[in-house]
C-alpha cells in the first residue's frame, strides 16, 4: 500500500477551516507526541501529561476556528496545551511541592553541577533524568516554560514569547533566569557532589 507522508501542519489546518473534518486526525498525529513531551516536562507527571495532552486537542478541536493565521498554529497549540498544564497545576498544587535540600549541599569550588549530571548520565541515566526534573519541577511557572519551549522543543525566541504572550525581552529574561535557577537546584540537589 502506498502511503502518502502526512501534510503539513498549515495545509491540514486549512483543510479543517475548510470543513474536512479529518484533517484534524492528522493534526493530532502530527502534534501529539510534541504537545505530551511538552505537558510531561512541565507537569512532571505522564498521567496529567496524558490527560492535559486529550484537553489540549479537544480544545483545538472547538477552538481551531478562532486561528486567524495557519502558519501561527505551532505557538498558538502550544498556547493551548499551557494553559492546560497551568490549569492542571493550580488544582493540584499541593502536591507539587519539593523538599527543600539542606543549605550546606552548596559549597564553594564544587564542579559544575550540569556536567555532573552528565557524567552521572553514563552510569545511572534514571537518576540524572530525575535530578533534571526535580531541578525543572522547582522552577516557578514561567520560567519552567521558558526553558521547556526554548530547550526542550527547540522553539526560537521569538516563537517562546509568541507562547508566553510576552514580549521578546521578557521571554529572554525568564529563559536566562529558569536555565540559571535549574543551575543553582542541581546544586542543592547535589549534582555537584
Amino acid at each position: 500500500m502506498n502511503r502518502r507522508s502526512l501534510p503539513g501542519p498549515e495545509e491540514a489546518v486549512l483543510r479543517f477551516l475548510a470543513g474536512d473534518r479529518e484533517a484534524f486526525g492528522d493534526i493530532v498525529r502530527q502534534w501529539e507526541g510534541r504537545v505530551y513531551n511538552l505537558a510531561l516536562r512541565f507537569l512532571g507527571n505522564r498521567e496529567d501529561a496524558q490527560d492535559v495532552t486529550q484537553e489540549t486537542f479537544l480544545s483545538a478541536f472547538r477552538w481551531l476556528k478562532s486561528l486567524r493565521d495557519p502558519g501561527s498554529f505551532r505557538t498558538w497549540l502550544y498556547r493551548v496545551a499551557l494553559n492546560h498544564c497551568r490549569a492542571r497545576l493550580r488544582a493540584a498544587r499541593p502536591e507539587l511541592s519539593l523538599d527543600e535540600p539542606s543549605a550546606d549541599a552548596e559549597r564553594g569550588g564544587a564542579p559544575d553541577p550540569l556536567q555532573a549530571v552528565l557524567q552521572r548520565a553514563a552510569g545511572d541515566p534514571v537518576e540524572a533524568r530525575d535530578l533534571v526534573r526535580k531541578a525543572l519541577m522547582g522552577l516557578s511557572e514561567e520560567h519552567r516554560q521558558a526553558v521547556i519551549l526554548k530547550e526542550y522543543l527547540g522553539l526560537s525566541l521569538e516563537e517562546v514569547a509568541q507562547v508566553m504572550d510576552c514580549p521578546l525581552s521578557t521571554a529572554k529574561s525568564r529563559l536566562y533566569h529558569g536555565l540559571r535557577g535549574m543551575h543553582r537546584r542541581l546544586v542543592r540537589l547535589g549534582a555537584g557532589s
